[in-house]
């Protein structure tokens, strides 16, 4: 389906040939993880995007303006990040609303960027997205950093599998790891030739 859909729909990664890679952070803001990001990121110059999740917006609102202020797109990840089975499309829309009209009060836009809990949607949630006015983006990279148990170990996975042109990584500022994983990752990225970018250059 992500190739014969407009990526303004429905966005797993860029064209092999775009010569840059996305880094992604889902289910934050965090109050002691998600600076020690913004921190690597802003340090090395690379943007990303960020899915954040409602509830956790609306307790760390200074987070979320930081995201934005320093050239991030700030998308949403829904208000309880509910397990996909057990929401229906109405309460999954209604978060959306929620989690949308938060951001529009913080960041004075409607984040356009959406990313489904745990990846998973049905037809139904998928077209009342669309109408919307929803991108749905997934991911076609996750070195599962939620379930390491060390920081060794998502650079571990990285070392054998090497990001490539137009990838879209997963990763998670609610647990400790990307922070220190990413001072490796990123050079490492850019001598394979590589550059960094957002979601929405691809996707507007």
């Amino acid at each position: 389906m992500a190739a014969t859909l407009p990526h303004k729909l429905f966005f797993v990664h860029a064209p092999r040939r775009s010569g840059a890679v996305c880094l992604t952070f889902d289910n934050g803001p965090h109050p002691e993880h998600t600076p020690q990001v913004l921190d690597v990121l802003k340090e090395a110059g690379v943007p990303a995007t960020f899915f954040v999740v409602g509830r956790q917006a609306e307790e760390y609102p200074d987070l979320v303006r930081r995201m934005a202020a320093e050239g991030h797109d700030v998308g949403h990840h829904s208000y309880t990040h509910s397990e996909a089975h057990l929401t229906t499309t109405r309460q999954l829309l209604d978060e959306v609303r929620r989690t949308s009209d938060l951001l529009n009060r913080l960041l004075g836009e409607v984040p356009p960027l959406f990313r489904p809990p745990f990846g998973k949607l049905t037809v139904a949630k998928l077209l009342r997205l669309w109408c919307a006015h929803q991108t749905v983006v997934l991911w076609n990279v996750d070195p599962r950093d939620y379930a390491c148990q060390s920081p060794e170990e998502v650079r571990g996975w990285f070392a054998s599998r090497p990001l490539c042109s137009g990838d879209v990584v997963l990763m998670h500022d609610n647990v400790p790891y990307a922070a220190e994983v990413l001072p490796d990752l990123i050079p490492r990225t850019r001598a394979r030739g590589l550059t960094f970018t957002k979601v929405s250059q691809w996707t507007t």
